[in-house]
């Protein structure tokens, strides 16, 4: 390894670590080429994030997306300047990471920068696709999976996680001017988003909540199919992926109003259990 690419790395790992994210420290459960490979993917997509919910001003905010893309196209061309992708470059080489999954990731910054809602649960999936469903698929070379029936159970985990994501951070979103419920669903259930600015909301609300969890359910059932095309290590990363945020949704089925009234999260002790549980498991 160049001392380029070793920094590279350790800047990823450096990212991973100061986000505190529950998914980085799964990484550690994945042999060292495989983690190296999550972490670049990781910090790559953070970086992308970054650029979507910086204070910054809109038009600074799309400068900064116009130059991250310039240096993704260098970095695939094989002139990586910037340390996370320097790492990325190695990944998607060592790895054989479809590019198009990346353009996607950075495409998701753009339709969060250019929001303006979706109209149709088939424009939030494709949304939730770009943003979420990418970075599951990207993962899936990196675990050593190349069989294409994985691709579909996978997209569906990955709508499923970021459906659990946009209920859980309904109100901050909202406050930030992000509606990613449609339209068309709302008007069915006759709510609307001033029903999610305070701590109480409707009946209508909870309904529309309620009907959403069932859909977010129903992508974790069929996105748990992943696992059967995973290997042992990547097996146990996954299953402690989807436990986790399928734990989460349970929160919300069980009361869909309390996304009003705190942020939805688990336990250090719970994690503790669902990591427990999940490597005692036989493979």
């Amino acid at each position: 390894m160049t001392p380029e690419l070793d920094a590279g790395f350790r800047a990823c790992r450096a990212i991973a670590r100061r986000a505190s994210s529950s998914f980085a420290c799964m990484f550690w459960l994945l042999p060292l080429n495989q983690r190296r490979g999550m972490q670049a993917l990781y910090a790559f997509a953070r970086c992308c994030d970054d650029i979507a919910d910086s204070p910054a001003p809109l038009d600074e905010r799309r400068r900064q997306r116009a130059a991250w893309r310039d240096q993704l196209r260098e970095a695939i061309a094989g002139h990586a300047a910037h340390p996370v992708l320097v790492a990325l470059a190695d990944t998607i080489s060592r790895f054989v990471v479809p590019q198009h999954l990346l353009w996607h990731i950075v495409d998701g910054v753009t339709m969060d920068l250019d929001h303006r809602g979706y109209a149709t649960y088939a424009e939030l999936r494709r949304y939730c696709e770009h943003v979420a469903s990418a970075v599951g698929l990207a993962c899936l070379p990196i675990w050593g999976c190349r069989d294409d029936e994985a691709i579909l159970p996978a997209a569906d985990c990955g709508v499923a996680f970021q459906l659990t994501n946009i209920l859980r951070d309904l109100q901050e979103d909202g406050r930030q001017g992000r509606i990613y419920l449609p339209r068309e669903e709302l008007a069915r259930f006759h709510s609307a988003p001033v029903d999610w600015m305070g701590p109480v909301g409707t009946p209508q609300l909870a309904e529309l909540l309620k009907f959403q969890c069932q859909r977010a359910a129903g992508l974790f059932d069929a996105g748990a199919r992943t696992e059967k095309f995973l290997d042992k290590h990547p097996r146990r990363v996954f299953r402690l992926m989807w436990t986790t945020y399928r734990a989460l949704l349970a929160q919300i089925e069980r009361d869909p109003l309390v996304v009003l009234r705190r942020r939805v999260r688990l336990s250090r002790p719970y994690k503790w259990l669902l990591c427990g549980r999940v490597l005692t498991m036989r493979y």
